[in-house]
């Protein structure tokens, strides 16, 4: 990814704007009324929300030129897609066969995401958003292993739905930020920076393989530090943009990005300490611990906030050049 391919973060046209608002506050209600009736369990009800709320807001920020009509089509079928998925874990329904219009969904972004990579390059900042969607299909693999009650690769329900949801907030989320980032701060630093978090997602995963096959624990403690040192700094990134007057963002979106990224730091060190005791073989905290406290930092403080705080940039900037616009067509008629 070139560091130099682009000078500005994109915009955001202001019809899609209110649209995909709309889309997230029906998300976000629908979510609110099935976890009170349902009650899941906290990381079931993390994915739920992710597919309802934040996918929406994720794809909106990646939509660009060179996508094609397959990403616009699985903006299109999120939500009734993201329904079926929540049905295909209620025990009154509860099949694998509802899961897959999701994942049909994820299949689409990932194309989408690998024809502009294919079509573009590799040398911009919407590349790593390209990542991100095919990143993305990973998560919709896993999440229908898991409403199947399948065990890939010996790894039972649990299992399937923490890397679904990892590979919803950690692949496709992050890699959309870090998109803006860096199309916001174009610089080497930032762009390798941003390379090495894409690159760390993978190594994780391949490092917990290495581990469930009785390899070398530290495999997998290296991978992890890897990506979270790569995305801490990713932050640090993130947080100067917000803190910096020249970056140009609004207020609101300044206030977003902090909080994004504090709890970022925060979420991310949790983890590096976890994967710290699992290299010594004494745990220094439990998963149930990690799923209580390091999971609603990402969902909630990064995720959510990071993507609502780059909404509000884009449609902000786009607002701005549109009377930009609308002033110099009056002075030309004048």
């Amino acid at each position: 990814m070139d560091a130099k391919a682009t000078t500005q973060a994109p915009t955001q046209p202001a019809a899609r704007i209110a649209a995909v608002w709309a889309r997230a506050g029906l998300g976000l209600l629908a979510w609110g009324m099935v976890s009170l009736w349902f009650q899941p369990s906290l990381e079931l009800a993390l994915v739920w929300l992710g597919a309802l709320v934040h996918v929406p807001l994720a794809l909106q920020l990646a939509r660009g030129k060179g996508h094609g009509p397959m990403l616009d089509w699985a903006i299109r079928l999120q939500l009734p897609a993201a329904l079926l998925l929540i049905a295909a874990f209620l025990p009154e329904v509860r099949g694998h066969w509802l899961a897959w219009p999701w994942a049909a969904t994820t299949g689409l972004c990932a194309l989408a995401g690998a024809v502009r990579l294919l079509r573009q390059g590799w040398r911009r900042a919407g590349a790593l958003a390209d990542i991100g969607l095919v990143y993305f299909a990973i998560h919709g693999a896993w999440i229908v292993a898991a409403a199947g009650d399948w065990h890939v690769f010996g790894f039972q329900f649990q299992f399937a739905v923490f890397t679904a949801a990892h590979q919803l907030f950690a692949g496709l989320v992050l890699q959309v930020v870090a998109s803006r980032i860096v199309a916001r701060r174009p610089a080497l630093v930032p762009a390798l920076v941003a390379a090495c978090g894409a690159a760390g997602n993978m190594m994780v995963a391949g490092g917990i393989m290495v581990t469930h096959e009785g390899g070398p624990v530290w495999v997998e403690f290296s991978a992890a530090w890897f990506f979270a040192v790569a995305v801490i700094m990713l932050g640090w990134m993130q947080l100067y943009l917000a803190v910096w007057r020249g970056s140009g963002l609004p207020m609101v979106s300044r206030v977003l990005l902090v909080v994004s990224d504090l709890c970022l730091g925060t979420a991310l060190t949790l983890a590096m300490i976890f994967a710290w005791g699992t290299l010594r073989g004494v745990p220094t905290l439990s998963i149930s611990e990690m799923l209580h406290y390091h999971a609603p930092l990402q969902v909630f403080g990064f995720a959510l906030c990071g993507l609502c705080g780059w909404l509000v940039a884009g449609q902000v900037q786009g607002r701005v050049q549109g009377q930009g616009q609308g002033q110099g067509q009056g002075q030309g008629q004048e």
